[in-house]
């Protein structure tokens, strides 16, 4: 009884030192968005990041633009990197071929846990962190009996979008057909084992993702003007079908 009771005096006596002042509290209150996200890289921040990675390499802007458009198309760096060196001379010719692969070679790995020791940007990042682009580059690359709503909702950055609760419910059931039916596995080593998480549904993520409210984008890049409530499927169908919404 006596050890308890001096323990609760020593609690009682390290409490009395602490203190919030007015300042303080102030302060606190008034900068919960950083609190959100304070310690975490949001998706915004992943962006920031890689744009100045490609600002440092002095990529031009239709490279920049190749880079997201090829990570689009495949979220594997070795893959990427792997179908470049198969392109044919006359493809590697073009002006925008050695600068996106330099970069991708060595500026970007494929995991988190990668980037961390090497330096490099993740590869599975590159779409999360546009996700307006990664919508865009799925309307210019898809054909056109592929751009529609069913094969739009697998890609795990819609549900990043401004959307409403109902074209929001359809992109949660695609993010759940994703991590449910099609990623069956990971080379991910920080991932195997019997005390590692194995792909699948999570609902912390997947609800991380809901709260970015990013816009759609127009041939020139600029946001698309959200309705009132969000973009609904609608309009999703319209900007697959037309690959662009006039602003």
């Amino acid at each position: 009884m006596s050890n308890f009771s001096n323990i609760s005096t020593g609690v009682k006596a390290a409490m009395a030192k602490i203190s919030l002042s007015a300042e303080l509290k102030t302060y606190i209150t008034n900068n919960k968005d950083l609190w959100e996200t304070f310690g975490k890289m949001s998706s915004h921040l992943y962006r920031e990041q890689l744009m100045n990675a490609m600002m440092t390499a002095e990529l031009k802007p239709d490279q920049m633009f190749m880079v997201f458009f090829l990570f689009s198309v495949i979220k594997n760096q070795t893959r990427v990197v792997r179908a470049l060196s198969k392109f044919s001379e006359a493809e590697k010719s073009v002006s925008w071929f050695q600068p996106v692969n330099n970069f991708i070679t060595n500026r970007v790995c494929q995991y988190v846990t990668q980037a961390k020791d090497s330096g490099k940007f993740p590869a599975v990042n590159i779409p999360t962190c546009n996700p307006g682009l990664d919508i865009y580059a799925f309307a210019l690359m898809a054909k056109d009996e592929q751009r529609n709503i069913d094969n739009l909702k697998i890609r795990t950055t819609l549900s990043q979008m401004h959307l409403d609760t109902n074209a929001q419910a359809k992109a949660k059931e695609g993010y759940t057909e994703y991590w449910t039916n099609i990623v069956k596995g990971t080379k991910n080593k920080d991932n195997k084992g019997d005390d590692k998480e194995l792909p699948s549904m999570n609902e912390e993520y997947y609800n991380t993702g809901a709260s970015d409210k990013y816009k759609l984008l127009n041939d020139k890049f600029e946001e698309i003007p959200v309705p009132e409530g969000g973009y609904t499927i609608a309009n999703l169908e319209q900007y697959l079908k037309t690959r662009t919404i006039t602003a």
